[in-house]
């Protein structure tokens, strides 16, 4: 059997010098050599990498895991637990799985062997620590992004797509606006010529809406998330039944006269099912009557002056900014008030997302009639006896729209 010895910088630590290779390396051949492990002592090493990677993306560490299972390990050094993993759940698996095949854990700056009781005591509450440091910093990264977002700042170095020359952001939201889809929208532009970056496919519906979500905001998340605007399926309730089995969307099939439409789970010929599917006929008077209830815009409290209350809270928040470039207000302070004005915003916009009420036409085609229920549901349960669609099983996308 043989000692290994695992070593690892990430890329944010690269200007700590006691995490350099050489303070690593010289360290635990140290420590080895009091262990007597120095004849034959294997050193790998992941350079670069972030300890919060498993195995399969740490060549040198899924080695060391390779050892430890194969029984060829028979002791483990290493630098400091932060070396091994910044994972609390990496680092106790890590730990079990030497413990199973009684492998010590020798690390140098944490002063812990595993091999005795007090060490494993010691390297389980230290491998909390060190989580709880690693949230901490992700924390304060997320605090500074959100601060910078606040500002108006630009966050990232890539450059948008419109900042090179050649690319056209006004043609993109042209034909999103003449399509009324991300994906007509993608359609378009591949049949006029307009490349997007660094693609040779074409435009897809993704891309369209990171560049249009950019350039106009505004735009309700729920329509084009769904496919709203792209206009539904030649089926009525095609991806909204879902099956009480297997939770799998149930998908429409039409006989060959096309006389009657059925609903069939596509896992029923696989797993056991007590039933895998429904005729439309059968369920839709029961939608039909959960639609009824669908409120209209003139049955919502309307309310006036929502332009006049968002320019104030914009304003408010350019104050909170002021404030704290003046050193009136601290971070936290700032932080809470600009959290009030967001959650103010939040509620407007969602109120106006909710007075957008589409219309529920009975007599139009399956396909326009699919649009309209899936703006209005994001899926309906089944029973699995009947088939027939639960008392509670309707999702709304707005829950305000049901009266």
């Amino acid at each position: 059997m043989t000692a290994y010895a695992y070593l690892r910088k990430s890329v944010a630590r690269q200007d700590d010098p006691h995490n350099s290779a050489e303070a690593q390396e010289a360290a635990v051949r140290a420590m080895a050599a009091r262990y007597g492990d120095t004849d034959g002592l294997v050193i790998l090493s992941d350079w670069n990498v972030s300890g919060r990677l498993g195995r399969a993306k740490r060549a040198g560490y899924d080695t060391l895991w390779q050892a430890i299972e194969t029984g060829t390990c028979s002791a483990l050094y290493s630098y400091s637990m932060s070396r091994l993993a910044r994972s609390v759940v990496e680092l106790l698996r890590l730990f079990e799985a030497c413990a199973e095949r009684h492998i010590p854990v020798r690390l140098e700056a944490d002063v812990i062997d595993t091999s005795t009781a007090s060490g494993r005591m010691v390297a389980g509450i230290l491998a909390q620590v060190a989580a709880f440091e690693a949230d901490v910093h992700g924390e304060r990264l997320r605090a500074a992004l959100a601060a910078k977002s606040a500002r108006g700042e630009r966050i990232g170095t890539a450059p948008f797509y419109g900042d090179r020359d050649g690319e056209d952001t006004a043609a993109v939201l042209a034909a999103f606006r003449e399509a009324g889809s991300f994906s007509g929208a993608a359609k378009l532009l591949n049949g006029r010529g307009i490349r997007p970056r660094g693609s040779r496919r074409g435009w897809w519906p993704s891309s369209v809406a990171v560049v249009v979500r950019r350039l106009d905001p505004t735009l309700p998340t729920f329509r084009p998330t769904k496919g709203v605007a792209a206009g539904g399926s030649d089926f009525t309730l095609a991806r909204l039944l879902r099956c009480p089995t297997c939770a799998t969307m149930l998908t429409g099939t039409r006989d060959r006269d096309g006389a009657r439409v059925r609903y069939s789970c596509r896992l029923g010929t696989s797993l056991p099912h007590p039933r895998i599917s429904v005729t439309e006929s059968h369920i839709l008077p029961a939608i039909r009557e959960e639609v009824a209830h669908l409120r209209t815009p003139e049955q919502i409290e309307t309310e006036t002056g929502d332009d006049a209350r968002r320019a104030a809270l914009e304003a408010r928040r350019l104050r909170v900014l002021d404030m704290y470039e003046a050193g009136l207000i601290d971070r936290p302070g700032r932080d809470r008030r600009l959290a009030a004005v967001t959650d103010a915003m939040q509620t407007l916009d969602a109120r106006s997302v909710m007075l957008a009420v589409p219309a529920v036409d009975w007599d139009r085609p399956p396909k326009a009639l699919n649009t309209a229920l899936r703006a209005l549901f994001e899926r309906i349960d089944l029973d699995p006896a009947t088939f027939q669609p639960r008392p509670d099983g309707y999702l709304w996308t707005v829950p305000e729209w049901r009266a």
